[in-house]
């Protein structure tokens, strides 16, 4: 996003927080790190200029997050009937936010800032930049811009947005302005380290066990370009794993050389299957994310389906094939 525009979006942006009393902060179901580490960093913001605010998210946060500045205060339900203010951070269509939608109806004024391709436009201001690595890139700008004092603990949860969202760097959306932000995120105390530590390094046994299991049953398709992998719920109970623990368990399908495409389809109840989809080079899964009512970016993908596993299993491959063959 040019300079230009960022100042012009802060000086909104900013003007729209010194208007408001209240606010009350949103993101997406299952959040990540982008998700989680921009919300409480933005509440952490708001906390130091005295503005009254709370986050709200469907679900708790993982156990991989849990480490998070003020995470045990995000809460599923608001406390109050209305906001001046309603930020929705990480987030491309509005039903995303599941049960807590209902509370951002009742603002006054919304503010949505993401980096995704829109599924719908929702907001009075939006400061979207899909071609941002990161969600936690552009508020980081944000606050950079409007002279924001970011303290130790506000950086630590913008950097784990980045690096979450790049895969600690490796990935390809890893940009110059992703490295540039985050040096300056680490110049500010944010505390890598500790991310890298609670993020990528701490799983419990029963993940590992899981991973194996995946790994060892996955099929492949296309000259092994294609490869997937379902769990079902008879494996989470068996493993004694959750579904928060697979994260990054995708990522290690396509490290595999031969693959181009890597799926990975979880059953953590009866009637529910969630998809992620990963990619390399110019393979754009979202595009087929979206043809199954989801979405993400052109590399990283997800979408959600309540059929059984072995269907799911069934549209998804058939669909993928085509996607590699045309490519």
């Amino acid at each position: 996003m040019p300079m230009r525009v960022v100042r012009e979006l802060a000086s909104a942006f900013q003007e729209e927080i010194q208007k408001a009393s209240s606010v009350i902060i949103g993101t997406h179901l299952n959040p990540d790190g982008d998700a989680l580490g921009c919300a409480l960093a933005f509440s952490l913001y708001l906390d130091s200029i005295g503005v009254e605010n709370e986050v709200l998210c469907h679900h708790k946060a993982p156990r991989n997050l849990e480490f998070l500045p003020k995470v045990d205060q995000v809460q599923q339900e608001a406390k109050k009937d209305h906001y001046d203010l309603g930020v929705i951070l990480d987030l491309d269509a509005m039903d995303r936010l599941g049960r807590t939608e209902q509370f951002f109806g009742t603002c006054k004024r919304l503010i949505v800032i993401d980096h995704h391709i829109p599924h719908n436009k929702p907001g009075d201001l939006r400061i979207v930049d899909s071609d941002s690595p990161a969600t936690a890139v552009i508020l980081t700008r944000l606050l950079m811009e409007i002279g924001a004092d970011i303290t130790g603990p506000m950086a630590t949860c913008l950097l784990t947005g980045i690096v979450t969202d790049t895969g600690s760097f490796r990935f390809r959306n890893t940009t110059p302005d992703a490295l540039s932000v985050s040096a300056y995120l680490l110049e500010q105390g944010g505390d890598l380290n500790k991310i890298s530590e609670e993020v990528f390094q701490n799983k419990p046994l029963s993940a590992a066990r899981l991973l194996g299991r995946v790994l060892e049953t996955m099929k492949l398709a296309c000259d092994d370009r294609l490869a997937w992998s379902s769990i079902s719920i008879q494996d989470f109970q068996h493993s004694g794993a959750k579904d928060e623990d697979t994260e990054g368990f995708v990522n290690e399908i396509l490290s595999i050389m031969s693959v181009q495409i890597a799926v990975l389809l979880r059953e953590p109840k009866p009637g529910k299957v969630r998809v992620s989809i990963r990619s390399r080079g110019d393979l754009d899964v979202a595009e087929v994310a979206r043809d199954f009512g989801g979405g993400g970016h052109k590399n990283a993908a997800g979408c959600v389906f309540e059929l059984p596993i072995l269907e799911v299993e069934e549209r998804l491959v058939r669909r993928l094939k085509v996607c590699l063959e045309s490519s």
